[in-house]
């Protein structure tokens, strides 16, 4: 999975034309999964690393993403953070709700539950 998010995310940095201003970090142990788990985690990580490059790293600020993904013996754990400008006003950046809804449907999914917290950007935690 460590692997794969590196590739996943240095994508969409490169596809949003950031690569010279954004740092990555992937935070997490080799952890091999099956693919009906994989599928969710890379859609939640995806959205979340689009939404930070669209609504909390835009108009060239530069910033940090990071991710970060355990697994203990009954859960798995994945932070997702960046250093952008928060989620203050969140109704003017969920445009359609899409993404947000696609993220709770998948975070049931897993029988999972969110979190974020908004301190110096945002992270979202599951």
């Amino acid at each position: 999975m460590k692997n794969y998010f590196s590739n996943l995310v240095g994508f969409v940095i490169d596809s949003f034309n950031t690569s010279d201003r954004i740092i990555f970090h992937c935070d997490m142990e080799l952890l091999e999964m099956d693919v009906e788990n994989a599928i969710p985690l890379v859609l939640i990580v995806n959205e979340l690393i689009t939404n930070s490059l669209k609504y909390a790293l835009y108009d060239n600020r530069e910033g940090e993403i990071a991710i970060h993904l355990s697994k203990n013996s009954f859960f798995l754990n994945l932070k997702v953070k960046d250093d952008g400008i928060g989620m203050q006003d969140l109704k003017e950046v969920e445009g359609s709700g899409f993404g947000s809804q696609l993220i709770n449907l998948l975070t049931k999914q897993f029988e999972g539950k969110m979190s974020s917290t908004t301190i110096k950007g945002a992270e979202i935690n599951f």
